[in-house]
């Protein structure tokens, strides 16, 4: 009999052992704060959403994750559709996983706009906002930043003495208007993400530039006028420069923004056309 209770013991300890060890390697496995995970929503409702997170067990997302933008969370449906969470607390009063849905969405939305960047891709934006120092746009939800100083040539405001009315009255008309940009700074850790008009525009015109040859006839249109000559937006939307010596006598003094003309390619470079309209009366 007794030997019988110490055997009954040994296995009682050994399960408990058994247990204790499962019970650890659970805890072990168990994510740490700030960790992304893959979930299924399994309700919706103005209180909370509910979320299964597998072996992880459930978690909740709380209402004021979408009190900026309703409509993300009319979007959730129960059933099966799967989400991205972090998870903001191991457990809560109820025994529930606290999940952000948003920070899961921001986290994804720098790793994207990081490949954006390091790809060199150029991408539409539309301006939603300004300051006197640039203009604010969103890419995939981050919003971001363009200085005066990455805007292409014809959006940037020519203001003599640099009034700051004039700039701002000017950056106004930019907005809801769609730029073509690459990102050219991005930090997630100081929330900081820096576009340029300016270097995409010079990325495509590089691509246009090596389309072109010597010799050829062009035709374009005069978007600026200088005293060194006037910059010409050719029919493919490449940008070229006829040198003030290159232009017809008769047409120095009437040459304006608008005007159509036709001219010949006499040098071609990564970085510029240049065109001459005297070339092309000499032939």
């Amino acid at each position: 009999m007794v030997e019988q209770t110490t055997l009954q013991e040994t296995g009682a300890n050994n399960t408990k052992k058994l247990m204790k060890e499962l019970l650890a390697k659970f805890r072990f496995s168990l994510p740490k704060k700030g960790s992304v995970l893959d979930g299924e929503v399994i309700s919706v409702s103005l209180s909370n959403v509910l979320i299964d997170l597998g072996h992880f067990g459930s978690g909740i997302v709380y209402p004021s994750e979408f009190y900026d933008d309703p409509e993300k969370q009319k979007a959730l449906k129960p059933g099966g559709q799967k989400v991205k969470v972090v998870l903001m607390d191991i457990e809560n009063e109820e025994g529930l996983r606290e999940l952000s849905l948003k920070r899961a969405q921001m986290k994804s939305a720098w790793q994207e706009v990081r490949e954006i960047y390091e790809k060199g891709e150029i991408i539409p934006v539309r301006i939603v906002n300004l300051n006197k120092g640039g203009l604010i746009a969103e890419v995939i939800g981050l919003q971001a930043f363009m200085p005066l100083s990455q805007l292409a040539d014809e959006h940037y405001p020519k203001v003599e003495n640099g009034n700051i009315q004039e700039i701002v009255r000017i950056l106004q008309t930019y907005r809801n208007q769609e730029f073509q940009v690459r990102i050219i700074d991005v930090d997630e850790t100081q929330n900081k993400l820096i576009i340029s008009e300016k270097a995409a525009r010079q990325a495509m015109e590089k691509e246009k530039a090596v389309q072109h040859n010597i010799g050829e006839v062009v035709e374009g249109e005069i978007i600026e006028t200088t005293d060194f000559g006037a910059f010409v937006r050719l029919s493919d939307g490449a940008d070229a420069l006829i040198p003030k010596s290159e232009i017809n006598e008769e047409s120095v003094l009437t040459m304006s923004v608008g005007q159509k003309i036709e001219a010949k390619i006499i040098e071609v470079s990564p970085d510029k056309i240049v065109l001459s309209m005297k070339a092309l009366k000499s032939d």
